[in-house]
């Protein structure tokens, strides 16, 4: 605005001095001048708005599919991912994925693929296969038995980014049930129900951020190669499942090369198949029309990536730190909206949100009943805090799931809204222990009061179709049984493990 403001009073004066002299405009100078001061007026304003980050909210599982593939297809030079859990051989999405990262490492692309060590299902055959064909895969702290208790620190992180100027985070990992395509087969299924969850779409320096976060774990010393005669190899001959395991120290057995050979095969034939998938529809899912991101990415005022270390996480330098110190500072009158599928108070969180309520600061958390939750260890806590959590003033809305199919849908997402503030939150932060202490986690915090209203209205749209609102007394206003429909097999199975939860609660 400085430059702005003198090249105003520039084009006010009645002449220009040349060599200490003054010589009186002509009208044509004078429209010289005001046609430079339009040029100046408009590099100034339009310059920083092309420069700024730009984002888009990405809520259905069609376009999450379809944003990741177009960043795909579009990357030129790396192409960097990073989640908690990736799908096996049986997980159709999971597969067509693979076949799209080969093709696109053989388009000449950097593709680093970086998942937890022990939260993954990627067999060690297709990762060999992988690896043959240019892409990297690397595994997030392995189990180490000379240091057991340090295998609770697990990555957590959600990051799909393209030429580190495009960046894809949220609450999604990588297999059918967050993209839609999961099929109800029985009753208590987990690995078969859809989540409901949300993406951030990101472009532009926060994205390079991102990156630079991304290549920091990749190159430090909890992230390993993945080696096919390190680990395990589940073989399946004649549907008889057999293990066969590569000593570290000794040459691999000629029977293991042999079998991993034709495992290997049996990979590259399997992706091609589903390369011929995306070739026959070229889209990851029916879409009714193309998708044009650079209409749907909107400007932001303030954009901040949060991002945890691989270490130990110290006061400031996490995410559950920022969240609080944004609680910290809403006045009276806020309202923060906090989407979480797992609720855990920790001592620190029961503070931050009781201080908060207690300014005359409104808390909506809408969360997972009994009947719609995936973690039975979780739920235990939950509905035995439950309603504490309402004394303290907390307003929970739960997800109702449907009575007599548990589990076809379950709420994943992690978001926050602050209305009055217009400030909007989306990533991978579960309001719980072991994302505030053990997880690594990442989101994407940003200012804009068009973003945020448009981030609350989706959430709020989630609650009018399937949310329940809980009274104080820790039963739904709507007169609806307290665990919402689930089964008396999902209650009693939740109550054996209330103990074992309560104990464990730190790591839950």
């Amino acid at each position: 605005m400085g430059h702005a403001s003198l090249i105003i009073r520039l084009a006010k004066r009645k002449s220009l001095s040349f060599g200490g002299s003054a010589v009186t405009q002509s009208p044509q100078m004078n429209r010289l001048a005001k046609l430079l001061f339009a040029c100046c007026v408009l590099l100034t304003v339009a310059l920083p708005l092309a420069g700024a980050d730009r984002v888009c909210l990405i809520n259905g599982p069609a376009d999450a599919a379809q944003s990741r593939y177009d960043l795909a297809i579009g990357a030129r030079r790396e192409l960097n991912i990073s989640y908690f859990y990736v799908g096996g051989e049986e997980d159709d999405f999971t597969m067509r994925g693979f076949a799209l990262l080969r093709e696109t490492a053989r388009r000449g692309v950097k593709v680093r693929l970086m998942v937890d060590a022990l939260f993954n299902s990627i067999p060690s055959h297709l990762g060999a296969h992988l690896v043959r064909e240019g892409v990297e895969i690397r595994v997030f702290h392995p189990f180490d038995p000379l240091k057991p208790f340090r295998f609770n620190r697990r990555l957590h992180d959600k990051l799909f980014i393209a030429d580190g100027h495009r960046l894809i985070t949220g609450g999604r990992n990588i297999d059918n049930s967050y993209f839609g395509l999961s099929r109800y087969r029985k009753e208590g299924d987990t690995a078969y129900r859809n989540r409901i969850d949300r993406d951030i779409l990101v472009e532009g320096e926060t994205a390079t951020q991102a990156n630079a976060h991304f290549m920091t774990l990749w190159n430090g010393p909890k992230v390993k190669p993945m080696r096919v005669g390190k680990y395990r190899c589940l073989i399946r001959p004649d549907d008889a499942p057999k293990r066969l395991t590569a000593s570290r120290r000794r040459p691999t057995p000629p029977v293991y090369r042999a079998i991993l050979r034709r495992d290997i095969d049996a990979a590259k034939a399997a992706l091609d198949r589903a390369l011929a998938e995306f070739q026959s529809q070229p889209r990851v899912v029916q879409l009714p029309s193309p998708i044009d991101w650079n209409q749907r990415l909107r400007p932001v005022d303030e954009i901040r990536f949060l991002a945890d270390p691989s270490g130990r996480k110290s006061r400031g330098q996490h995410t559950g730190y920022h969240i609080a110190e944004l609680v910290n500072n809403a006045g009276p009158g806020e309202t923060i909206w906090i989407e979480s599928p797992y609720l855990i108070l920790t001592k620190k969180a029961r503070t931050v949100l009781g201080d908060a309520i207690r300014r005359g600061v409104r808390v909506i958390v809408f969360t997972n009943s009994l009947n719609s939750t995936d973690n039975l260890l979780v739920q235990a806590v939950y509905q035995r805090e439950k309603e504490d959590y309402l004394t303290l003033g907390l307003e929970i809305i739960e997800l109702a799931g449907e009575p007599g199919r548990e589990g076809m849908e379950t709420l994943h997402t992690k978001s926050m809204v602050l209305e009055q503030a217009g400030i909007g939150m989306v990533g991978s932060f579960n309001i719980d222990p072991r994302s505030e202490r053990l997880n690594t986690e990442v989101a994407i915090e940003y200012h804009s009061a068009v973003m945020a209203g448009e981030l609350l209205r989706s959430i709020q749209e989630r609650i009018k179709k399937k949310g329940i609102r809980i009274g104080l007394d820790g039963m739904p206003v709507d007169g609806r049984p307290r665990y919402l429909g689930a089964s008396p097999k999902k209650i009693r199975r939740m109550k054996w493990r209330t103990l074992p939860a309560l104990i464990f609660k730190g790591w839950l």
